[in-house]
């Protein structure tokens, strides 16, 4: 399948660096082995949103690949937000999200910092375990994130950057990872994954300090790219522009949680 999202492209080269990407021509299957519960990394991506009738030849797909899946995801691949059919999705319970997706070949230095942390990549296990913790700290309370799902997404991440495929970078202070973010790269193309704050460092600086490190330190070790990044909401949109991120696309994915999530 021929993909024209740089979302869903970049996407793909996170995905194919801890898990598996197989290409059946008109739509794709996401599969971690190594993290079965990681909803967005075990589903289909399609080419565009869905049609007429597209509710039931969907899930039938979703099923004959993935059986025995609790929830259900598909990726779209679209630049404008287009949600096609959507209604026979929504009707079932399935959640349909529209993202903005922002991008920048200039990184631009924040004029709000925070400068007393050390800003560096993860170095050791000590460095994986602060990740984690505040991983649980910042998502605590939302559907599927049990340590057991972060501990190992964790272990998949750390075993995709030990291999040369991305970069995971923390805000320290001392042992303690008040933020943390990965970079992953596709060509010219380099995506944020897991943008994060411990609830304790919010609104001073930190996140948009270590974007702009992290920008910094890829652009000097592999040259000029574009960065790629999608924010959850406005307040995180604003850290974005702050370091020159703009508009580029905006893309949709639907889901259907577990009925225990």
């Amino acid at each position: 399948m021929r993909v024209g999202s740089i979302a869903l492209r970049t996407s793909l080269a996170i995905q194919r660096s801890f898990g598996i990407v197989e290409d059946r021509g008109d739509y794709l299957v996401l599969r971690t082995p190594s993290v079965p519960d990681y909803w967005y990394g075990n589903c289909l991506a399609m080419p565009g949103p869905p049609g007429p009738g597209d509710y039931a030849a969907w899930t039938a797909l979703f099923e004959a690949e993935l059986p025995g899946r609790a929830h259900r995801v598909f990726l779209v691949d679209g630049v404008d937000g287009n949600l096609g059919a959507a209604g026979p999705f929504l009707e079932r319970g399935f959640e349909a999200s529209i993202h903005d997706v922002l991008a920048t070949e200039s990184p631009r230095r924040p004029e709000r910092r925070l400068e007393g942390l050390e800003y560096r990549p993860f170095s050791s296990d000590g460095d994986w375990e602060a990740g984690v913790e505040t991983s649980l700290a910042v998502n605590s309370g939302s559907p599927g994130y049990s340590r057991g799902y972060v501990e190992r997404s964790f272990a998949a991440t750390r075993g995709a950057v030990e291999r040369g495929a991305g970069s995971w970078w923390g805000a320290w202070d001392g042992k303690r990872c008040a933020a943390q973010m990965g970079v992953f790269r596709d060509g010219g193309l380099a995506r944020f994954r897991d943008v994060e704050t411990h609830p304790e460092y919010r609104r001073r600086g930190a996140c948009r300090t270590l974007l702009y490190r992290l920008c910094e330190a890829e652009t000097a070790a592999r040259g000029p790219s574009t960065f790629v990044i999608s924010p959850e909401d406005d307040a995180v949109r604003r850290i974005y522009e702050a370091v020159g991120f703009s508009f580029r696309e905006r893309v949709v994915d639907f889901c259907l949680k577990p009925p225990d999530a």
